[in-house]
């Protein structure tokens, strides 16, 4: 199934970001796909990408710029990552909003005034497990309720809705994957942006206090990367996702600190820092139900929370810490 993306020209915006240059590294190398990457190069720079250089097109252009549209037109498959993250939504929601949603609607909106002129396959719509926010339904599933918590959170719906309308409406081929704690190699510790994950990998190979944010109870449902890779392609290329939403998990919750436990079984001497709750994403629990990306297009996490841990370590001690942006 996976194959049919062989060759085709495909854009990413947000290609240089933690998930984009990993999906984008795929793209070239697994399916050697013809990839322009968008990106403002704010949060990341091309280095990320040094491996395939010479082998993927680069415009260091926001989202925002109008100016990218033509591109679209000869693309047969469409990533849009780029996002305004999480911990700095709520600095500039104007900018949030732009960036999230309305970047979307204009690009789907140039798709449908350009239908006869594109050659596009899908669009596909990253998100995140961040729209379920305090919603008391567990595992969270893609029919149950949403109960969101932060602007990202807010804009990030906003978004999958858009497509979900210029797919009914216009059809536009979309569909929009829901991201839930994704971690693994590549993600620079030096990136504000650093998920909880990398985070503590960085600091118990430095010998750094793990700060465990309230009780440490709170319960994520962690993704490796390459699982979140290979179902992002899966969405774009699988007939049965036209339209869809789908959750990216693995169905497995796991607690703040277990992960830091589990992370001093390879790390020795790794110390623990309480720390006070804070206001983002600040939910007691979130575990994703993978039942209907499991049915519909027969995707399946292949890394568990263990092994994945075990390959991030190996990843950082590998790269001697080197920020890998």
């Amino acid at each position: 199934m996976k194959n049919s993306i062989n060759g085709k020209s495909v854009i990413v915006t947000g290609g240089l970001g933690f998930v984009g240059h990993n999906l984008v590294l795929s793209l070239v190398n697994d399916y050697n796909c013809r990839v322009t990457v968008i990106d403002n190069g704010l949060n990341s720079n091309s280095n990320s990408l040094k491996s395939i250089e010479g082998k993927y097109q680069l415009v260091l252009k926001s989202v925002l710029d109008e100016t990218i549209y033509e591109l679209f037109l000869g693309a047969d498959y469409i990533f849009h990552l780029a996002c305004v993250q999480i911990a700095h939504s709520s600095s500039d929601p104007k900018m949030d909003l732009q960036v999230n949603a309305e970047s979307t609607l204009k690009i789907l909106e140039f798709l449908r005034q350009n239908k006869e002129s594109s050659q596009l396959k899908r669009f596909v719509y990253t998100s995140s497990a961040s729209v379920y926010g305090s919603a008391k339904e567990y595992p969270s599933s893609e029919e149950g309720s949403t109960k969101v918590l932060s602007h990202y959170a807010a804009t990030k719906l906003l978004g999958e809705n858009y497509t979900i309308i210029y797919n009914k409406q216009y059809g536009i081929p979309t569909s929009s994957v829901r991201y839930s704690n994704v971690y693994g190699f590549g993600q620079s510790p030096k990136n504000p942006y650093c998920g909880v994950m990398g985070k503590f990998i960085h600091n118990a190979l430095e010998g750094k206090k793990l700060g465990i944010i309230g009780d440490g109870q709170q319960t994520r449902d962690y993704t490796f990367i390459t699982d979140a890779v290979s179902a992002t392609i899966l969405a774009a290329v699988h007939s049965h996702a036209d339209g869809g939403v789908f959750n990216i998990g693995t169905g497995i919750e796991a607690s703040v600190n277990s992960i830091a436990e589990t992370i001093s079984k390879y790390i020795p001497n790794v110390e623990i820092e309480r720390l006070p709750p804070r206001d983002i994403d600040n939910i007691r629990r979130r575990v994703m139900d993978i039942t209907l990306i499991q049915e519909r297009l027969g995707w399946e996490p292949l890394v568990s929370i263990n092994e994945g841990i075990q390959k991030t370590i190996f990843w950082y001690r590998s790269n001697n810490l080197i920020d890998s942006q």
